[in-house]
């Protein structure tokens, strides 16, 4: 069937997805702005719709191997949010994971090591284990190997030593400082737990320097 491009429309918040919108009832297909730009489809073009299938079909998958690896230049990614961010780009769902699967297995995505990475550098901008933890779920990442990580990176009783650098010198002299500083630690991903044990050292401190 011919169809006009009767229209080209963002789709959704990433810039580059596009939606292709027809005439004669044809259903919008949505693709990326760098496949329309390989096809030199702008708004008002008429199309065989079989024949534009087609040629989408045979470019999409290579224009995203190439998306992937500029996000992959950026920083290191899970597998979950890659596949996002290629689908928010405007390819199917099929072609991101197809793209991806194919990047896990050249080891140029690793959730282990992505989890290790990000929690590494949580951990140095004073973090808790609770927080970092949901965002790497939030990530996608597996809950294993986000416990995995988090446990390779320090021992057992390390988590209240880093409560209190995160806390920066600040002390407690009453105890509505003290609430106060709890609620901080804890908003960071510390447990309460921690954080009334890295409130104690700190408290400990200033008694003996009085």
């Amino acid at each position: 069937m011919i169809a006009t491009i009767i229209r080209i429309e963002s789709a959704g918040p990433e810039r580059r997805a596009r939606r292709l919108v027809f005439d004669q009832g044809l259903e919008p297909r949505e693709t990326s702005a760098a496949a329309l730009k390989a096809l030199g489809l702008v708004e008002g073009v008429a199309v065989d719709s079989q024949r534009l299938e087609a040629d989408l079909q045979a470019i999409e998958g290579d224009l995203a191997k190439v998306r992937a690896l500029q996000l992959l230049g950026y920083r290191e990614r899970c597998e979950a949010e890659l596949t996002r961010k290629l689908i928010a780009t405007g390819y199917s769902s099929a072609i991101a994971r197809s793209v991806v699967q194919r990047y896990v297995e050249v080891e140029l995505v690793d959730d282990r090591r992505f989890a290790t990475a990000f929690a590494r550098i949580r951990v140095a901008a004073g973090y808790g284990d609770r927080r970092i933890a949901r965002e790497l779920a939030d990530k996608g990442v597996p809950e294993e190997l986000a416990l995995e990580a988090l446990e390779g990176l320090h021992e057992s009783g390390d988590e209240a030593a880093r409560a209190r650098r995160a806390l920066r010198g600040r002390v407690a002299r009453d105890r509505r400082e003290a609430d106060k500083l709890v609620r901080r630690l804890v908003s960071r991903g510390f447990s309460v737990s921690v954080a009334l044990q890295a409130l104690e050292v700190d408290t400990e401190d200033v008694s003996n320097e009085e």
